[in-house]
């Protein structure tokens, strides 16, 4: 064997490493790994601006249409309001007179501070319908009234009159009828019981 063999043989060996490491390397090209499937992004759906939800109406509720005030807030004391006046009235005599009476049911002062005129009513015919509406556009005084009720008094608070007539100042047919009212003082509202009254 001539000094040549050993170098052809390592010159062979080098290049079937050289030709096995250039294949391996093919096995494992990044291009011969298999792709996964690409990713999709979802488009975003369209945003639309959110519509408030509609808040629950904050007026007491009602259980015919009215003319009087409903919104307020109820005295934190407790108490027991009544109108207290004439069951029966003679269209063409004197006008009926109805008082408000507060009685104070607790144990603290109440103490409201009102005008004159934060007495309301209405009066109702026995169909339900509103026959001599509250007027919206009348003249009242500017005088403040301070009323207090101690624990278990009963007392005064205003005064409504009413002759028997219609909206119009016209004499109602006889029949019953029905006076509803409500007192809206320092923000406070309070509703009396409705009160039946005969036009005879």
């Amino acid at each position: 064997m001539s000094n040549r063999t050993p170098v052809k043989l390592l010159t062979m060996l080098a290049l079937s490493c050289a030709v096995l490491g250039a294949g391996m390397g093919q096995a494992i090209d990044i291009k011969d790994i298999p792709a996964l499937p690409p990713t999709r992004t979802a488009t975003p759906a369209p945003t639309t601006p959110l519509t408030p939800a509609p808040t629950a109406p904050t007026t007491p509720a009602v259980s015919a249409p009215t003319t009087l005030p409903t919104t307020g807030n109820p005295l934190t004391q407790p108490y027991r309001a009544a109108l207290v006046g004439p069951s029966t009235l003679t269209p063409g005599g004197e006008p009926g007179v109805w008082t408000l009476q507060l009685t104070n049911t607790g144990t603290a002062e109440i103490s409201i501070d009102h005008g004159a005129c934060d007495l309301r009513f209405e009066v109702l015919n026995a169909a339900g319908q509103i026959v001599r509406p509250d007027p919206k556009n009348g003249i009242c005084t500017l005088q403040m009234i301070l009323t207090r009720a101690n624990a278990g008094e009963t007392i005064n608070v205003l005064k409504i009159n009413w002759d028997g007539k219609n909206g119009a100042g016209q004499a109602l047919p006889a029949g019953q009828y029905t006076i509803r009212s409500a007192f809206k003082g320092q923000g406070y509202l309070i509703r009396p019981a409705d009160v039946r009254v005969t036009l005879k």
